[in-house]
């Protein structure tokens, strides 16, 4: 039988070159005492992202490469397909999460039996052009759904295989994992996590970020109306 670890952390990176190095010391570090791979999806980065990938001696890397940009939701979505751990974990590749954080959070998804559990930034450290378009998104789901969290967009989350695996992925829905995780039927905890200053490189994100979440919000709501079954008036 195939080896099979217990979680697979699923890393979509574009232009982190100088993020890399340290980002699989603090894996290593964290997870010593647990089987991990850790799947890097290079999103055609124009530096030396995938180069300081293949260089790095940690036996546990797995680096995906794609040969044209296709998005973070696509990056997610071909990590998750060729994770194999019994539990899928996602984080950004720019420092600002912390894999300390995620021996709790696989904790709390083995002992509580959740579905997944993802990270609440009670510090973030980012500037308006990111943190509006999240206010945004998770004040609207709060309010027109039964999801309870207050950070839908946070990097940081752990997940079972099959919930992981059946969230839809394409177009900017990674904003939403969560949201369509709860509209599968998912049991969802959030839990607070470190959230860092990035440090090296720079943000993708500008103030058309918050246009794209409203549209693709709507997307997702509408959708899910339209899968309901439809009452019959007797």
């Amino acid at each position: 039988m195939a080896f099979r670890p217990t979680v697979s952390i699923v890393i979509p990176v574009y232009n982190e070159e100088h993020n890399i190095n340290a980002l699989i010391e603090s894996v290593e570090k964290t997870l010593s005492d647990h089987s991990y791979e850790l799947i890097f999806v290079d999103d055609f980065s124009t530096d030396n992202t995938r180069e300081v990938i293949e260089k790095h001696s940690n036996p546990h890397k797995i680096l995906i490469a794609f040969e044209c940009n296709k998005g973070q939701s696509s990056a997610l979505a071909a990590g998750i397909k060729s994770a194999r751990g019994h539990y899928i974990a996602t984080m950004d590749g720019d420092l600002q999460n912390d894999p300390s954080d995620l021996p709790k959070m696989l904790t709390l998804i083995q002992n509580e039996c959740w579905d997944m559990v993802i990270g609440y930034r009670q510090n973030r450290q980012d500037s308006i052009l990111k943190t509006l378009p999240s206010k945004i998104a998770n004040y609207m789901i709060m309010k027109t759904t039964q999801l309870s969290i207050r950070d839908s967009g946070c990097g940081l989350k752990i997940m079972t295989s099959k919930t992981a695996k059946e969230i839809p992925l394409y177009d900017e829905l990674h904003r939403f994992m969560a949201l369509n995780a709860h509209f599968n039927g998912a049991r969802i905890k959030e839990v607070p996590v470190i959230h860092h200053p990035r440090l090296n490189g720079v943000s993708k994100y500008g103030l058309e970020r918050t246009f794209k979440v409203l549209k693709d919000f709507c997307m997702i709501i509408y959708t899910h109306k339209r899968s309901l079954p439809k009452r019959v008036h007797t």
